[in-house]
């Protein structure tokens, strides 16, 4: 008993916390593992470097690429370093050390899954920078590779005496205790080695299906879920961002970025169709869910590619810092312009409150105060940009990120806005059309009523009962939610309308099928459109069910347009699908917000809770701690707030350390 005691206390005890996860110069692709354009070293020294950066290799298998230059161009020392970085296609195992000699600045990069336990900032300040101020060039870079090899170590526990002969009173207690202990180890083990695997997994070239055949189904499917809404956050930015350019530079000097950002549209509009698909009631084999998420992962990597090949391009043509003055004095106009429509807008929605059901008001009923929070979050970055705009070019390093901000501040700000003006629309346009498709449904159940339908007998029964169902809804809440009544109406219109055609193949039938699909239509598009806007100014905080099950929505809003002419049937039923979709999309989106809310509530205050649920900052968005009650988990520093991809995340993961002066 006593040997049983021990070793499940020292299962408790023993943590297994260290698992390997693995003149002037532009930047350049770095041909060998030591590069010298700056003559820092001579052979001995060159050979030292050399020696160091191949044990750390032969240990921890991370490849350490040492530079030194004279100058870095002008470029900030991270920078060069990450711009040499990518040009040299380096990779999840590849750390870089970069010195210029003489502008006495330098860059030690690391890949987060390569850092492991190593704090990289401190390396670089307590053992390399030193080494650099002193003029030991050699030094520093064996100072980088050592400080990369020696890992921390946990310190294993052991008994600090002899057990207690008192515990054997308890031992039936404890034995309890270690194996509940036990299971928890287990658990928290098993949840470690997935977040391990889905890292690793981040490493991968995501759209290469070979690169993607080793991982674990369930990794995959992780994977898959985490790339979904980050590249869709970078498409939906880039989207926004394009618009402001294009109204800056016109359509023809922005046709590149526009075609990158439809070609990521496409790419992702498949990625959420194979979503679906995994998503529905049809089970697949094993075979089959691993094909599927491997198209899912290429898919959305693909777009995130289309758009990260133009980052550079693109931010080059809308230099924010030379034109950092116009460019604020136009978001200073913008932000009074907006300012200026909130009351209107809060009395708009008001006027429906005191009007409408809540339920009919979902996707805009915070609208106004959202808003609030976006102006708010833009002033302090227009004022804190203007601030900067004085001060020399080393300090204004966050220059740009305000002006970024303030934009897509402004710009969600705009969108609720606008999305209060088209619910007033929507549901103003719904309440004038609901006698009419009473009206018009009436007539069909009249019709069917004195319509012998043979062998269709049942089903016409069918219809009709379901018509009359939808009028006498309509009739009784159709004040209140007239908008659900009349999607409701529609619905059940276009299914009888279908029938009556069939049977009796009349031309009235055939015009009150085109009426049906026009109002189905218009349905499912302000179904669709509120959905939309929803997501996209809560981009922080909505997963991927609700965004796959809006594009669902979307492509079969596309299928009842393109059926239009040929099947009306079938494209009425397509508008009503999507009506169906994009209500089912809204639900989830709204659970993900409220999750978010309540997380947020623990952690976060001021108006930047607001921008992180908006997806406009970067860090910390959900960061994983929307686990409960059924919110997103999400990847936590993937999102993107400028036109491109999202931010390289599914080729480095991100690096730790940074640069400076010494």
């Amino acid at each position: 008993m006593m040997r049983l005691i021990w070793l499940l206390a020292s299962v408790l005890t023993v943590g297994l916390l260290t698992s390997p996860l693995a003149a002037a110069q532009p930047p350049m692709r770095l041909a060998d593992y030591v590069t010298d354009d700056a003559g820092a070293l001579n052979s001995a020294q060159r050979t030292q470097v050399n020696d160091a950066v191949q044990v750390l290799y032969g240990t921890r298998g991370i490849r350490l690429w040492v530079v030194y230059v004279d100058t870095f161009s002008g470029s900030s020392a991270q920078q060069w370093a990450e711009n040499t970085w990518r040009t040299s296609d380096l990779s999840g195992h590849d750390a870089i050390l970069a010195v210029a000699t003489k502008d006495r600045a330098y860059a030690l990069l690391v890949p987060k899954s390569a850092a492991g336990g190593i704090d990289v900032d401190a390396l670089r300040r307590s053992a390399v920078e030193p080494k650099l101020h002193n003029g030991d060039w050699s030094g520093a870079a064996v100072a980088a590779a050592d400080g990369l090899r020696t890992r921390p170590v946990a310190a294993s526990s052991k008994p600090s005496g002899p057990f207690p002969w008192a515990g054997l009173i308890g031992s039936l207690a404890v034995v309890g205790a270690a194996a509940g202990g036990l299971i928890w180890w287990s658990r928290r083990r098993r949840s470690k080695r997935r977040e391990a695997e889905l890292a690793a997994a981040e490493q991968l070239d995501i759209t290469d299906p070979d690169a993607l055949a080793a991982l674990p189904v369930d990794t995959l499917d992780d994977l898959s879920r985490s790339v979904l809404v980050e590249v869709d956050n970078a498409v939906r930015t880039s989207d926004n961002e394009l618009a402001l350019a294009v109204g800056e530079f016109g359509e023809r000097d922005t046709a590149q970025f526009t075609a990158a950002v439809q070609n990521a549209k496409a790419a992702m509009a498949q990625a959420f169709t194979v979503r679906h698909t995994l998503e529905d009631d049809i089970p697949e084999t094993p075979e089959q869910r691993r094909d599927l998420l491997t198209q899912v992962v290429v898919s959305a990597g693909r777009a995130d590619k289309e758009l990260e090949n133009q980052r550079s391009a693109f931010h080059q043509m809308r230099d924010l810092v030379i034109n950092a003055p116009s460019r604020l004095d136009a978001l200073t106009q913008q932000m009074i312009a907006l300012t200026a429509r909130i009351e209107p807008s809060q009395q708009t929605l008001t006027g429906l409150h005191g009007q409408f059901a809540e339920s009919a008001l979902t996707s805009v009923v915070g609208n106004v105060d959202t808003t609030k929070e976006r102006v708010a979050f833009a002033e302090q970055n227009i004022s804190a940009a203007r601030t900067l705009i004085s001060k020399p070019g080393d300090s204004q390093a966050t220059l740009v990120d305000s002006i970024r901000a303030a934009e897509s501040a402004l710009g969600q700000g705009t969108q609720l806005l606008d999305a209060v003006d088209h619910a007033a629309t929507d549901i103003n346009h719904a309440v004038t059309a609901l006698p009419a498709t009473i009206a018009d449904i009436q007539n069909g159940i009249d019709t069917a009523d004195a319509t012998s339908a043979g062998p269709h007998a049942a089903e016409l029964t069918k219809a009709r009962e379901a018509a009359a169902q939808a009028v006498s809804t309509a009739r009784a809440s159709g004040a209140a939610d007239p908008l659900g009544a009349f999607t409701q109406l529609t619905a059940a219109d276009a299914a009888l309308d279908k029938l009556l055609a069939t049977i009796a193949e009349e031309e009235a039938a055939a015009r009150r099928l085109r009426q049906s699909y026009e109002q189905a239509l218009m349905a499912a598009q302000s179904r669709i459109r509120g959905v939309s806007d929803f997501i996209d100014t809560r981009r922080g905080s909505v997963g991927p069910e609700a965004r796959t099950r809006l594009a669902k929505a979307q492509h079969e809003l596309e299928a009842a347009q393109t059926l239009q002419a040929s099947d009306l049937a079938g494209a009425i039923a397509h508008a009503n699908a999507a009506a169906d979709q994009a209500g089912r999309a809204q639900s989830r989106a709204d659970e993900d917000v409220r999750a978010a809310q309540r997380a947020y509530a623990q952690t976060q205050v001021g108006s930047s809770t607001g921008a992180q649920l908006g997806g406009i900052i970067i860090g910390g968005i959900l960061s994983g701690a929307m686990n409960s009650g059924g919110g997103y988990r999400g990847g936590g520093n993937w999102s993107s707030t400028s036109f491109g991809g999202s931010g390289g995340g599914f080729s480095g993961g991100g690096f730790s350390g940074g640069g400076g002066r010494f």
